[in-house]
């Protein structure tokens, strides 16, 4: 019994490191795609590790697939951000639209976060999901979840479509703050505070489609 408690302990000191290191490349490779600075072609693993102050063997154990597991740890670290925050908010509120809209509100708040980081992440988001490496707990199951418990006390919504409208305005505003280009006459508009205001209509613009 002491024995098993000894590999307990060591199992979960090595998992505690294991973590702990994950963050760290996480932060770094976010510091550095979000710098001006730098090409974010010029990013890779070794650069990653270097920044953290850790050995480029600990960075590729994290990222065995170069940068297409940095951009999916990056989402999925970001997406966990949202659930820690989307479930303080349910254990008070019982209004399912107010759900919805903070659900939606949170994830743009992470988007804004993240910054170049997320921008250059998504471009190549292709890439991402055919790794395996996207978000582990879906963001459109959230969602669609909370779409069916608003439609229990809705019976005229179809929740399916409600949650796929949310998202296909939450994507349009996501694509435009994507090309924000601060010397641009046509992309210069799409700052993050638009982004914020824009997302924050999503679930009444898809509400509104489905009342017509």
């Amino acid at each position: 019994m002491a024995e098993e408690g000894k590999i307990d302990g060591r199992s979960i000191r090595q998992k505690n490191i294991y973590d702990e290191a994950q963050q760290k490349l996480i932060k770094s490779a976010t510091e550095l795609l979000q710098d001006p600075k730098l090409n974010k072609n010029s990013i890779n693993v070794s650069l990653i590790a270097e920044n953290a102050g850790t050995s480029v063997a600990t960075a590729y154990n994290h990222f065995p697939n170069n940068m297409v597991d940095v951009y999916g740890a990056i989402f999925n670290d970001g997406f966990k951000t949202v659930e820690i925050e989307l479930a303080k908010f349910l254990q008070t509120e019982k209004k399912p639209h107010l759900k919805i809209e903070k659900f939606v509100e949170l994830q743009a708040l992470e988007v804004v976060r993240l910054g170049d980081a997320a921008r250059f992440a998504f471009f190549n988001i292709n890439e991402i999901v055919s790794s395996g490496n996207w978000i582990k707990n879906e963001p459109f199951d959230v969602l669609l979840n909370l779409c069916k418990e608003y439609s229990n006390e809705n019976s005229d919504i179809d929740a399916t479509s409600l949650a796929y409208n949310v998202i296909r305005n939450f994507n349009g505003c996501l694509f435009m703050w994507m090309r924000f280009n601060k010397d641009s006459d046509h992309w210069s508009k799409f700052t993050d505070d638009w982004f914020l205001n824009e997302t924050s209509l999503a679930f009444s613009q898809a509400l509104a489609v489905q009342n017509i």
